[in-house]
């Protein structure tokens, strides 16, 4: 049974980063359902919410590689 989950993804302010992390969604066929962006507490660092509708099957093989 699907189920929404929440991933947060932190990563250093660079050109192309969130083309990179939608090709990563998108090669395993994980739909976003939700895309959240903001700046951290860290200079230079960003957070990004990623709101996902997936089987915990799915999220649990994807999170293991």
């Amino acid at each position: 049974m699907k189920q929404q989950y929440t991933i947060t993804v932190y990563a250093e302010d660079h050109i192309g980063l969130l083309s990179r992390i939608c090709i990563i969604f998108s090669r395993r066929k994980i739909n976003i359902d939700s895309l959240n962006t903001s700046s951290s507490e860290i200079d230079g660092i960003h957070r990004f919410n990623i709101l996902i509708d997936e089987t915990e099957e799915v999220v649990k093989n994807w999170l293991n590689k």
